[in-house]
């Protein structure tokens, strides 16, 4: 329901707006093949994933996340302590969590275009941090690949493009390795799976290991950062 409302509500036709999810998958397969820790290591063309079995239509085989079994545990302390338990601790800026009543499920008039709880959460981090502009201000970032339309939607929920411009910065490289800002740079779910409970943890050590500057072939170098 989201990719038809999307491709509806912006324009594209069923084979642009798959093509457009096709480049998303296979950026995050490119960054899965260099996480030594991902479920699936290997490269996809785009023609695999359009060729693809349908699992739900539009998304196939290649545009889903699998379920894979997984672990995952970090250690919190202190921002005074951080420093006595390692030399390069990774300091937390902003923690926010947004919940809402499943407005796509209970109203009629959602479009699926959108996930509001994930819009408002952006906003509430933004402000905590001090973000004014997270397209010029965030240097990479790990979203919620379950599907392939889910990280584009992602894309302009939490405003690293305009409304309808995934689909732009999807051709121009922008999320990519070696673009402007770089998103699941370890492969995301589609290449570790969804462990459920471990997801979200594993998606903040690649931060963590981004920030420190240990992510190995797939390090971004961003904005002179890191």
């Amino acid at each position: 329901m989201m990719a038809t409302s999307y491709f509806n509500k912006y324009g594209l036709s069923p084979e642009e707006g798959k093509r457009m999810l096709a480049k998303i998958m296979v950026k995050n397969h490119h960054n899965g093949s260099l996480s030594p820790k991902a479920h699936f290591q290997r490269e996809i063309t785009i023609e695999q994933v359009l060729n693809a079995p349908i699992i739900a239509w539009p998304l196939g085989l290649f545009d889903c996340c699998g379920v894979s079994d997984g672990a995952a545990a970090a250690i919190l302390v202190r921002g005074d302590k951080a420093r006595s338990f390692r030399k390069d601790p990774i300091f937390v800026k902003a923690l926010q969590i947004a919940v809402g009543w499943q407005e796509g499920y209970m109203n009629p008039q959602h479009d699926w275009t959108m996930v509001k709880e994930t819009y408002q959460a952006g906003l509430a981090a933004y402000a905590e941090a001090g973000i004014k502009n997270p397209r010029n201000e965030i240097s990479m970032a790990e979203v919620h690949d379950c599907f392939s339309i889910t990280e584009a939607v992602i894309y302009e929920d939490l405003q690293f493009t305009r409304r309808g411009g995934a689909r732009e910065e999807v051709d121009a490289g922008t999320f990519e390795l070696t673009g402007d800002l770089p998103i699941n740079m370890d492969g995301g779910l589609k290449c570790f799976g969804h462990p459920i409970g471990a997801t979200g943890l594993r998606m903040m050590y690649e931060i963590y290991k981004q920030i420190q500057g240990k992510a190995g072939p797939r390090q971004v170098k961003h904005r002179g950062w890191a």
